[in-house]
């Protein structure tokens, strides 16, 4: 196990100080799983029942904030992307992880919105995990072309383009945002699993 760097390594907070931290981004999961991102830093303090003091010393801006909330989420997708490499069969684990990620945009606004603004972030904990995620879907989809499950034209462009479109269904499509995404979903895989794909020229 690599030592923490000493420089960089934060230090742990004290207990009130973890407490109110805990109740911030348990706020901060609550409020932008119900209203979006766009929902206000001062709410959440209200939800947390801290000062806007507290918020901003644990979070100096509201990206930081998201980012916080990213780590989370794409922790949860990292474990699941680490579970689903280990399928003797790449298209049944890649499929079953895109299925978790969509059930994770369905059910939570804020993953989804943290999904879009964490590609603007410029570092940290949250590129870093997002990175690991794409490598195990980009390992699952070159595993599944090697086994001829899935056509060899396909890349990682490709699955960020379907993760990316079924989030703006489930924004858009209201009540029947469920049901439109999953759709919307299986189609696309069935099109990376054609016998007889059309020719992709860009």
């Amino acid at each position: 196990m690599s030592t923490p760097d000493p420089a960089t390594a934060r230090p742990p907070l004290r207990r009130d100080a973890q407490r109110n931290r805990d109740r911030i981004l348990e706020a901060a999961r609550r409020i932008f799983r119900e209203q979006g991102a766009s929902a206000p830093v001062e709410e959440i303090a209200r939800g947390a029942e801290v000062g806007m003091g507290t918020l901003y010393r644990h979070f100096p801006t509201k990206d930081a904030l998201i980012d916080a909330i990213a780590v989370a989420r794409f922790a949860e997708m990292v474990e699941a992307g680490e579970e689903a490499v280990t399928n003797d069969n790449a298209a049944e684990g890649l499929e079953g992880l895109l299925r978790v990620v969509l059930e994770m945009q369905i059910i939570d606004r804020g993953f989804r919105d943290a999904l879009s603004a964490v590609t603007g972030l410029k570092g940290g904990e949250a590129i870093e995990l997002r990175d690991q995620l794409r490598g195990h879907m980009t390992s699952l989809l070159r595993r599944a072309q090697a086994a001829g499950q899935y056509r060899d034209d396909l890349n990682g462009d490709d699955i960020s383009a379907l993760i990316w479109s079924t989030g703006r269904i489930v924004e858009r499509a209201g009540d029947d945002a469920e049901r439109l995404a999953t759709r919307f979903q299986t189609v696309h895989l069935d099109g990376f699993r054609t016998a007889t794909p059309s020719t992709l020229t860009a």
